[in-house]
């Protein structure tokens, strides 16, 4: 029965990812944000690592032990957008938000073999159940670390974190494959919300900031 409750937990290394050199631009762009990140978060910079992943959509992955990936394509992106993806992914480390979806699907599973030796086949329900309550958990830990993004990235000098959060989703989102994942991971077994609601959980936004008008002459 571990086999369907293990899947769901996040490999430790992601497909294609790969150290950059310590040298590279854009390591040192996404370490310099990390470091902010991590210190506007209240936790320790020098316990958090990173690596990269090889693809040009705009994402991000926090594993275990403050262990990080993020793409290519996101470290191509302005500052603002690299700031917002990375506090969201601190956040997740702040909130141990690892942790506790590996605890719950492996809760789940062991529940279910219990069940199992009681009642046999009805271990079997762990093939179904586990993955919806997994899931489900998994977007509120999306819109959670949302919120938790918003303040990263107001200690870190954004006057406007929401809005930058919003545009940075957006940005994540238009960037995406067209056929991003399988079937079975849309619809209520999506590790993600759907973007709408999370906009919409970032509303209000802050006022576009005016430029200056020139005095009339």
């Amino acid at each position: 029965m571990c086999a369907s409750g293990c899947a769901l937990i996040p490999p430790m290394h992601p497909e294609n990812a790969y150290y950059p050199s310590p040298s590279d631009s854009r390591s040192l762009t996404i370490s310099y944000t990390l470091y902010r990140a991590a210190q506007a978060s209240g936790d320790d910079p020098t316990r958090y690592s990173f690596a990269f992943i090889q693809t040009a959509a705009v994402t991000a992955f926090a594993a275990d032990d403050a262990t990080f990936y993020f793409s290519d394509g996101l470290a191509r992106q302005s500052q603002r957008c690299i700031d917002a993806i990375v506090a969201q992914k601190v956040a997740h480390e702040i909130l141990g938000h690892a942790g506790q979806r590996r605890t719950l699907t492996l809760s789940l599973t062991a529940g279910f073999a219990v069940l199992g030796l009681i009642a046999p086949g009805l271990g079997l329900a762990d093939l179904i159940v586990n993955p919806l309550i997994v899931r489900a958990f998994s977007r509120e830990q999306e819109m959670e670390a949302d919120q938790r993004a918003v303040e990263i990235l107001r200690d870190m000098g954004h006057v406007a974190p929401r809005r930058s959060l919003a545009a940075a989703l957006r940005t994540v989102a238009t960037t995406k494959p067209v056929s991003a994942g399988p079937l079975w991971e849309r619809g209520l077994l999506a590790p993600e919300p759907d973007l709408d609601d999370r906009l919409a959980a970032l509303e209000p936004l802050e006022p576009t900031p005016r430029l200056a008008s020139r005095p009339s002459r």
